[in-house]
């Protein structure tokens, strides 16, 4: 399912409403709604790598400026790619952080393929704390939120079907969407995911960007009906919206 192009929404992102555009799930029609480089192709094709969930407060990192500047290596001359600020649905820029040096923070991208990382100068970005992580089991069809290694949530969840599942991997959240009509096909909130879906090149004319969202259709719950977004209740979303910073680590695994 996705949003129509055009159709307008608010973003919540760290207790700031905006207003955007919405199309596809957690995406937009604007390349750069999926983390692509906004001067066109990378020079260099970003690493991939995994994360250790669960072991210490994860370290979220947000643009300040209009432009990140994203580096292959910590210390090149010059950036592999630049990401805009906000980025085009209006939630401000976040990065997941997996490592650091000094002067030089590495951290996941949401650019494609899912799981790419590269280097991102300290100075700019800020950064900040969150013991929060979200785990999606696939073949049990439930999420979970944890703080540390506390289970603070657990709760039925639809995913991906066989021809378009949820992919596996480390992401993190990106935006907070309100849709106009939260008793629609995506609930009163949806989360967008730094990754995309592995089985589809586009979703009605766009990136085709996971997410987690709510539903209106709440029978669906613990089964696979998705394109590739991870589906729970209403309740559940709205408790999670309530809760979660932008950066948030999600961890997909079967």
């Amino acid at each position: 399912m996705s949003f129509s192009p055009g159709t307008r929404a608010a973003v919540v992102a760290s207790g700031v409403v905006l207003s955007l555009t919405l199309a596809g799930c957690g995406g937009s029609d604007h390349k750069a709604a999926s983390g692509a480089p906004s001067g066109g192709a990378p020079k260099v094709k970003p690493t991939t790598a995994s994360y250790d969930f669960g072991n210490g407060p994860s370290t979220i990192a947000t643009a300040r400026n209009a432009t990140v500047d994203i580096y292959q290596q910590a210390g090149d001359a010059s950036p592999s790619m630049k990401l805009h600020s906000p980025n085009p649905d209006g939630a401000p820029r976040v990065f997941l952080v997996m490592d650091s040096k000094p002067g030089w923070l590495h951290a996941f991208l949401p650019v494609q393929p899912n799981g790419s990382t590269g280097w991102i100068p300290t100075r700019e970005v800020r950064t900040a704390k969150t013991g929060y992580w979200i785990q999606v089991l696939r073949s049990a069809h439930r999420l979970k939120l944890y703080q540390g290694k506390k289970v603070l949530i657990s709760t039925p969840a639809a995913i991906g079907k066989s021809d378009t599942p949820t992919p596996g991997g480390a992401y993190y959240l990106t935006e907070l969407l309100q849709p106009p009509n939260p008793k629609g096909d995506y609930g009163p909130y949806a989360y967008g995911l730094s990754g995309q879906s592995t089985a589809l090149t586009q979703f009605n004319g766009h990136d085709p960007v996971i997410g987690i969202h709510g539903t209106n259709r709440p029978e669906l719950l613990g089964t696979s009906v998705s394109h590739g977004c991870v589906r729970i209740s209403n309740t559940m979303i709205t408790k999670l919206a309530k809760m979660l910073p932008l950066g948030t680590p999600v961890q997909i695994s079967a």
